[in-house]
C-alpha cells in the first residue's frame, strides 16, 4: 500500500511540475499558440509514464552507488519519455535549439524539484518510523 502512496505523491507532483513548465515553456517560445485539450491527455499520460520510472527504487535501503545508478536511469528514462513524446506529440521543434534547451531545462528542473520533494518525505518518514521503534522499545 506505501508504494501506491508513494507512487500516486509522485505522480501528483510531477504532474504540477509539468503544468508549470508547460505554462513556463508557451509563454516564452510559443506565446500565441492556441492549445487543444489534448494537451492535458498528453500531459497525464507522459506524467504517469515518468512516474512508473519511479517505481525502480526499493522500498528498503541501499548502497550509494545503487542509489546514485537508479537514480541516473531514472533521469535517462525521463528524458527519453519526454523528449521521445515531446517529439511525437509535437510539443517542440528539435530544429530551433532553443527549444530542445528550453526542455532539457524544464526537465532537470522538474525532476530535481520532485527528487527533493519526495526525499524529504522519506526522510520524514523515516523519522517519524524511527521515533515510534523507539518508543515501542521503552
Amino acid at each position: 500500500m506505501n508504494r501506491i502512496k508513494v507512487f500516486l505523491h509522485t505522480y501528483v507532483c510531477v504532474v504540477t511540475g509539468v503544468l508549470f513548465a508547460t505554462a513556463f515553456f508557451i509563454t516564452f517560445f510559443t506565446p500565441k499558440e492556441e492549445l487543444d485539450v489534448s494537451l492535458l491527455w498528453q500531459i497525464l499520460f507522459v506524467s504517469l509514464l515518468c512516474s512508473i520510472g519511479g517505481l525502480i527504487y526499493p522500498e528498503k535501503s541501499i548502497s550509494g552507488k545503487k542509489k546514485a545508478l537508479l537514480v541516473l536511469m531514472h533521469y535517462v528514462e525521463v528524458n527519453a519519455v519526454v523528449l521521445g513524446f515531446g517529439i511525437f506529440f509535437d510539443w517542440f521543434s528539435v530544429e530551433y535549439l532553443p527549444h530542445v534547451i528550453g526542455m532539457l531545462l524544464l526537465i532537470n528542473i522538474i525532476f530535481l524539484s520532485v527528487s527533493l520533494v519526495e526525499w524529504k518525505r522519506a526522510a520524514k518518514e523515516a523519522r517519524l518510523m524511527n521515533g515510534r521503534l523507539a518508543e515501542y522499545q521503552k
